[in-house]
């Protein structure tokens, strides 16, 4: 029997009408068993690291009102969906838990990056909770499983890292069972270190964790439901005319999340590509929508064809003179890197080096300082625009090509991207001008180009 991983975004989780349809998802695509990951339910990340935040400066009074939030919003919920007392029994003791983290950190006036996987792991565990017991109120078989007694981490807190050798020994324990029918619910983005103590992934981890235990478990596909109708071919904020993209290579998902596209998490696509099973990214507030499978090898595509545009803001365009030592240039690099910043590219000639970074969500401006007193010039204002699509590794004069319609515009640099990419550095007000006119000409002209010919 083929097994199943299904991941819910908080989202999901809004309200009955909301879980409404997970449920329904869950009973059309698990008729025999498989795995739910459920997110926390959208602003519980938020309240509880605001919750830890006043207690480390000694506010408790805050910290308990952004608790009481989370506790009221979930009790609401619960109610409205008839869940019984022995949901509250389990809820409330999760709450209390909270809420001695909470004067912990008061008295000490800290909040340790322990102290938050722990909070953090309560805020997954709350609505994996929610959600088995709403499955299993109309006899929707399900049970609520702890993530640690699947997916093991090495502990370090706050960014674990999978140990995959134990995650695959962990996940090979129920493995069986779900293939023989069972269906549990898991917390997603949390697993359990060697001491025990619940761990977090880091940034997109409830993603990762679903395609972790599809890694773990043999899953024949994995399953994301968000909030989009699949992977577009561009943000529909800037393109309202973005559609979703039918099927998709792993290479050119890769590229996306690389350059900005928010719909998937990079880290979530490594365990995806090294097990083969496919990806399908789906909206789970319409169900019946357009929706997307992202596939291990390499699609056939249109010598030339783009499939897609993404971009990413916020970059800095990091200028060395030439006479900057090479050594120290790739030095920097590795230390920017370790830092926390992204890399887009790295370029040397003669007549200097540039290497394009971005900063992440806390930029470290005492790191961008020390660059400029070494000798470096750092600009700001940029962003990275890339072209995608499998059908670029066919086309040798694809970059000249697509490079042309930007003969007259200011570029920063041209950083090549990978044999399917072609991306550039290009100022970020002119982004709402270019994103645009970029997906109308390589895009929606050329398709209509090419049901001409």
């Amino acid at each position: 029997m083929s097994l199943k991983v299904l991941k819910f975004g908080g989202e999901a989780l809004e309200s009955p009408e909301a879980l409404g349809r997970v449920r329904e998802i869950v009973q059309a695509e698990l008729p025999g068993g498989g795995v739910v990951v459920s997110s926390a339910r959208n602003g519980s990340r938020g309240r509880l690291l605001q919750a830890l935040e006043s207690a480390r400066r000694g506010d408790l009074h805050e910290a308990n009102a952004r608790l009481a939030e989370l506790q009221e919003g979930h009790e609401r919920l619960a109610a409205c969906l008839g869940l019984g007392e022995e949901h509250g029994r389990r809820c409330g003791t999760l709450f209390q838990r909270l809420g001695a983290l909470v004067e912990g950190s008061a008295l000490v006036r800290e909040a340790s990056a322990r102290t938050q996987d722990a909070a953090l792991a309560a805020g997954e565990i709350l609505s994996a909770h929610l959600l088995a017991d709403w499955l299993k109120q109309d006899g929707t078989q399900a049970r609520f499983l702890e993530a640690g007694e699947l997916l093991r981490t090495d502990g370090v807190h706050g960014h674990a890292r999978p140990d995959l050798q134990a995650t695959r020994l962990a996940a090979g324990s129920q493995a069986p069972g779900l293939r023989r029918g069972a269906r549990v619910v898991v917390p997603g983005g949390i697993g359990q270190g060697p001491d025990g103590a619940p761990t977090t992934l880091g940034r997109g981890f409830s993603d990762t964790s679903a395609t972790l235990l599809g890694e773990a478990l043999d899953a024949d596909e994995v399953q994301i439901w968000t909030q989009v109708d699949g992977i577009l071919t561009a943000d529909p904020s800037l393109v309202p005319e973005a559609r979703p993209i039918p099927r998709m290579s792993f290479a050119e998902a890769s590229a996306l999340c690389a350059f900005g596209a928010k719909v998937l998490h990079a880290d979530s696509l490594a365990p995806a590509a090294r097990a083969g099973f496919p990806l399908l990214v789906a909206n789970a507030l319409r169900p019946r929508a357009s929706r997307t499978s992202v596939l291990p090898g390499s699609l056939v595509r249109r010598p030339g064809e783009v499939t897609s545009v993404a971009y990413k803001e916020g970059v800095l365009a990091v200028r060395f003179p030439g006479a900057f030592p090479l050594e120290e240039l790739l030095a920097t690099a590795l230390r920017l890197e370790e830092g926390g910043f992204q890399r887009f590219g790295l370029l040397s000639d003669p007549e200097g080096s540039l290497l394009v970074v971005h900063p992440g969500s806390q930029a470290p401006e005492r790191t961008v300082r020390e660059l400029e007193s070494a000798g470096a010039r750092v600009e700001r204002g940029w962003a990275v625009v890339a072209l995608v699509g499998e059908g670029l590794r066919l086309d040798p004069g694809a970059p000249a090509r697509l490079l042309a319609p930007l003969a007259a515009e200011r570029l920063g640099a041209v950083l090549g991207g990978g044999p399917g990419s072609v991306a550039f550095l290009l100022p970020e007000d002119r982004l709402a001008e270019w994103i645009p006119r970029l997906h109308r000409t390589f895009i929606l002209d050329a398709e209509c180009a090419t049901l001409g010919t």
